[in-house]
């Protein structure tokens, strides 16, 4: 039963799958096939590292998935990796409040939120020529980059009131699943337990808030490297717990036989 068909019902839903830094189809068609197998309309976006990175091009293509996710006017899960997560911020923004609150019901963060400084750039360079002695060699020559984008004080400002507080627009009443591997060179630890931190504290009544730390898991890479895992955490942790979208009765997704993830779960009673 792969990925757990049968036991979630997508049909009459839409899934908006976010390809991260350095995607090609082959990567976006092992997270779309999470989807695909319970029958969500799915929505595919993947863009270049330089189209992630730079907020203006960010903003226009999250406005842009907005038109077409409002158009179908369906239940929404949006699933972020790495640095599309820019972008699905942005289409959330692009949805506005009261259409969010009601047809976004779960959000995955895949390896996500990094922060949007120079480590950050630098751990991706190292995850990509697996050294982590790159991270700090690489960094200091991302600060044209990061100018060259658009990244500043200013633009981080107002990312992190997009991400954070009272006026996030991240829906409260969603239920969110985070997925990282410990030593993520492109995350930033605190930052990633900040973020989750705030989410937990502003969740409404109802709302699950899991968080899946992988002991050996390069970024981005979970899917493939803990498949059996992945899977279950995708369905019994975030997909299972919107209500209406529960077969129940229907069994359980199984793990794999030698755990190798931490899982930390908040439930906000009902």
């Amino acid at each position: 039963m792969f990925g757990g068909a049968g036991l979630v019902d997508g049909s009459g839903k839409t899934a908006v799958v976010f390809g991260g830094f350095g995607f090609q189809e082959k990567q976006m068609a092992k997270h779309a096939a999470l989807y695909d197998a319970h029958g969500f309309d799915v929505i595919t976006s993947m863009g270049s590292i330089k189209d992630l990175t730079t907020p203006a091009t960010a903003a226009r293509r999250g406005a842009e998935l907005a038109e077409r996710v409002l158009a179908k006017g369906q239940p929404v899960v949006a699933h972020a990796i790495s640095g599309s997560v820019w972008t699905m911020v942005y289409m959330l923004e692009a949805l506005g409040q009261g259409w969010r609150d009601e047809h976004v019901r779960a959000l995955a963060f895949d390896s996500c939120p990094p922060k949007s400084d120079i480590y950050a750039f630098g751990g991706f360079v190292a995850f990509r020529f697996g050294n982590p002695a790159l991270k700090n060699i690489a960094a200091p020559f991302f600060q044209p980059y990061r100018a060259l984008c658009g990244i500043d004080d200013a633009w981080e400002a107002e990312n992190h009131a997009r991400m954070f507080g009272a006026a996030a627009v991240i829906p409260r009443a969603a239920q969110l699943l985070f997925m990282h591997g410990r030593n993520d060179p492109v995350l930033d630890g605190a930052y990633v337990a900040s973020f989750v931190a705030d989410c937990r504290e502003r969740a409404l009544p109802g709302a699950t808030i899991a968080e899946c730390t992988f002991e050996r898991s390069r970024h981005s890479m979970a899917v493939v490297e803990h498949p059996k895992d992945y899977k279950h955490m995708h369905v019994e942790q975030l997909l299972r717990k919107v209500p209406e979208w529960n077969m129940v009765g229907a069994g359980h997704m199984p793990t794999s036989a030698g755990r190798d993830y931490t899982l930390d779960v908040l439930e906000k009673a009902a």
